[in-house]
């Protein structure tokens, strides 16, 4: 992914579905997933696919993506 790109994704502190800048670094996608009182389980998670090498921007698209479907408007609970 090139500078200045962007990216939609489920975003879980907002919980709502969003077109956003995309990051180029692991600090930058940590930024993204603070500030919410479940960010240890965003941050956990995305750690833990990073270090199975997956991408930065799949990584993050992927945690919004689990935090979506655990929650209960989705049809699953947590």
């Amino acid at each position: 992914m090139g500078k200045g790109e962007t990216m939609y994704w489920f975003n879980p502190r907002a919980r709502n579905s969003e077109r956003t800048h995309a990051p180029s670094t692991d600090e930058e996608a940590i930024e993204m997933l603070v500030g919410d009182p479940d960010s240890a389980s965003f941050v956990s998670e995305y750690a833990r696919l990073r270090a199975s090498n997956m991408e930065i921007e799949t990584a993050l698209i992927m945690v919004g993506h689990e935090f979506r479907l655990r929650q209960p408007e989705y049809g699953l609970a947590r």
